[in-house]
């Protein structure tokens, strides 16, 4: 066996490195384009992934728009269709929405859009899919109606932001780490090898013939143990890091399963919300928030398909209006918050009722109801019957009210029959407001059915209301004063002021004209507040026109803080002592805590107390002592039979023997004849009003009859 021998040179490192560099280029050129190609597939994968996902998040949220936007549609509210492709296109990935009422377009946005990342070539571009959606009308009639449909047109190439920045950082780890192996893989394995097939090249370059054996020292140590063994723990270290990359590997491969697992989760659970919270709004939009009956807008719904089925099919259609009696007064003393949960009672026995007679009812406003009977078996004054039955089977309290101690309503109703002919829903309620009007004026806790006759003095009442708001806008009331006279000597004492309505042609009505409709729509508060203004503005202009100025307060008013303050304000900037004067029917009775506190006020400024047409109402001792007035009005009824009818003059008689042992003074009204006005002297009452002195006059006459007095 030839043996071969071989000595190194100085210069074999050279070839070593340049061999090493080789294999180092190469490793790293292939490790980088492998990562790459597999970071590129994975990227594609999870892309498609979110495309995906984004397609069902807006899936979910056009399905929870569906019932808003065919509600919009139905109501034909352009507005709140706006709204509803406004809140879509929240969602980035929304590009085009249509509204279709019909055939026809309600509401059409869309916007242009840039990829997401267009410099991905195809993956960034336009990846548009359009959705379509059928819309069905709202409500109990008809609800699986076609009314429109809804178009939208969603790019899922718009991925967040933030998407694309984790799916791109999990490219750039992952290349990273795949060309760290590969750097690793050369250190450990390829440069060992190159370099040994280095030597070995090095040693058989240097060999030449006759040279003897050739001797390979460094091919054999290749395979000594000692790097045998070493290079089995760099590929034992290569496999342990290879494994703890694959571990992180896979945790977050699991990370992300986990997170993705909570984001549909909370896709799902905020889905379920939007619908849940969609419900609620549908439920609020269709329900009155207090009483949980219909609202007015749901009634008007379906009270034009109700009418329209009547006209189609000649059936039975009448409207009930259910207004409670006195809920002003209710509130007032109660207060709104008990007055509130009397409506909610109320409306949950008016639902018990509904529901048994079989008929649509809703909160129409206020403390107004109303109600649709649509039966041939139940009518709207069976209804009715029941409504009062239940309501008087309730027995809520109401103890200021005049019709009776309880909760009461007033209730109006009207056909369809009588109305065939007219074409409109809206005439229908109008004759059935005007009937629940009549009720009202008729005394309340009653039903009334709509007639011609009803329906004329409604009109002539509201044209009287009509006037009257008019003449309270146009403030065209003035005071009247009629002066009180000490009988004995003819001098001016006093005056009682007067509310005049002057009407635009010049005639003066006197309270018996327009006090009852004040009284029963509210204005009659309004009304004394401009006779106190105007009483305020003479006094101060003219403050010793007369000794005293009275004038008549209402229940109402006295229980008003806002109205004592006012009369307190009058005597304190006039200097003028007031007066005012309480009817006995409405005080003498029960007078509450509120009214004697008020009428405290008034005494401590000044404002004497007299008490109004005494001797007509149930008034009673102590009632007298719990308010003290310093003078009893004795009542026209009694002063203007003296001298016709036998009796009367002890009955006044035995009225100011009365008021002496109370410490009160008395003046009499009505006194009309000269012969009453005597007796009235004899009996001791000599301060007296009536026409027999003076009939009311203006303020211009008073101080006219001032300056002749004191001319004289």
């Amino acid at each position: 066996m030839m043996m071969l021998s071989a000595r190194p040179t100085g210069n074999g490192a050279k070839p070593q490195r340049s061999l090493s560099k080789a294999l180092l280029r190469r490793t790293l050129a292939l490790a980088f384009l492998l990562g790459l190609l597999a970071s590129l597939i994975t990227f594609a994968g999870d892309l498609q992934r979110e495309k995906l996902a984004l397609e069902s998040r807006v899936l979910d949220v056009l399905t929870s728009a569906v019932p808003s936007a065919a509600s919009a549609v139905y109501d034909y509210d352009q507005q709140a269709a706006v709204q509803v492709v406004r809140g879509l296109m929240l969602q980035n990935a929304v590009t085009h929405v249509q509204i279709f009422n019909g055939g026809h377009v309600m509401v059409d946005e869309q916007r242009t859009v840039v990829p997401t990342l267009p410099q991905l070539g195809f993956i960034g571009a336009a990846d548009v899919v359009a959705f379509e959606r059928p819309l069905h009308a709202p409500g109990d009639i008809n609800s699986d109606q076609d009314i429109g449909r809804m178009l939208i047109t969603i790019d899922r190439s718009l991925v967040a932001p933030e998407v694309l920045e984790r799916l791109l950082s999990f490219v750039l780890v992952t290349t990273g780490k795949n060309v760290a192996f590969g750097v690793l893989l050369y250190w450990l394995v390829f440069n060992v090898l190159a370099r040994q097939i280095a030597r070995l090249n090095q040693v058989m370059a240097q060999w030449r013939p006759g040279d003897g054996g050739l001797h390979l020292p460094l091919v054999r140590g290749i395979l000594r143990a000692t790097e045998v063994d070493g290079l089995h723990q760099r590929f034992s270290e290569l496999t342990a890091l290879s494994n703890s990359a694959l571990k992180v590997l896979q945790e977050s491969h699991d990370s992300v399963l986990v997170d993705n697992s909570e984001l549909s989760q909370a896709v799902s659970d905020r889905t379920q919300k939007l619908e849940e919270a969609n419900e609620r709004l549908q439920h609020l939009a269709d329900h009155d928030g207090l009483t949980g009956l219909k609202n007015r807008a749901s009634f008007d719904r379906y009270f034009a398909k109700a009418y329209e089925k009547a006209v189609k099919t000649n059936g039975p259609l009448e409207v009930v209006l259910i207004d409670v009696d006195h809920f002003k007064a209710y509130n007032d003393f109660y207060g709104h918050q008990a007055g509130d949960k009397a409506l909610a009672t109320l409306a949950d026995i008016l639902r018990s009722v509904a529901q048994r007679m079989g008929c649509f009812l809703a909160r129409y406003g206020g403390e107004e109801f109303v109600g649709i009977v649509m039966s041939a078996s139940v009518t709207a004054n069976d209804v009715a019957h029941a409504v009062h039955r239940a309501l008087e089977a309730a027995n809520i309290e109401h103890q200021h009210s005049t019709v009776a101690r309880r909760i009461t309503v007033s209730i109006g109703t009207a056909s369809f029959s009588d109305f065939r002919s007219v074409a409109r829903p809206d005439v229908l309620v109008s004759a059935a407001d005007d009937a629940l009007y009549e009720a009202k004026f008729s005394g309340r806790n009653r039903t009334v059915a709509s007639t011609p006759e009803i329906r004329a003095i409604a009109e002539e009442k509201r044209l009287s209301v009509q006037a009257l708001l008019h003449a309270v806008e146009e403030r065209a009331f003035e005071p009247y004063v009629q002066p009180q006279v000490d009988a004995r000597t003819g001098e001016v004492v006093g005056a009682e002021a007067l509310a005049r309505w002057v009407q635009d042609d010049g005639k003066v009505v006197a309270p018996g004209g327009f006090m009852d409709i004040a009284e029963k729509t509210g204005l009659i508060k309004k009304i004394d507040m401009i006779i106190l203004d105007k009483i305020q503005a003479f006094l101060l202009a003219n403050p010793d026109v007369v000794p005293k100025m009275s004038f008549n307060v209402t229940g109402e008013n006295l229980r008003d803080v806002d109205y004592v303050t006012r009369v307190v304000d009058i005597a304190g900037a006039t200097g003028v002592n007031l007066v005012v004067e309480l009817l006995e029917t409405a005080f003498l009775d029960q007078p509450d805590d509120l009214v004697l506190w008020h009428l405290d006020t008034l005494r401590d400024a000044g404002v004497e107390i007299h008490i109004d047409d005494f001797g007509t109402g149930r008034s009673s001792i102590m009632a007298l002592m719990a308010i003290r007035p310093q003078r009893l009005k004795i009542a026209r009824e009694l002063v203007m039979p003296l001298g016709q009818q036998k009796g009367q003059r002890e009955l006044c008689k035995n009225v100011i023997e009365i008021a002496k042992l109370l410490d009160m003074d008395v003046i009499a009204e009505g006194v009309e004849t000269t012969e009453a006005a005597q007796i009235m002297v004899k009996i001791g009452c000599p301060v007296q009003q009536g026409y027999v002195h003076y009939r009311p006059i203006s303020l211009d006459a008073l101080l006219e009859m001032g300056a002749q007095s004191q001319a004289s």
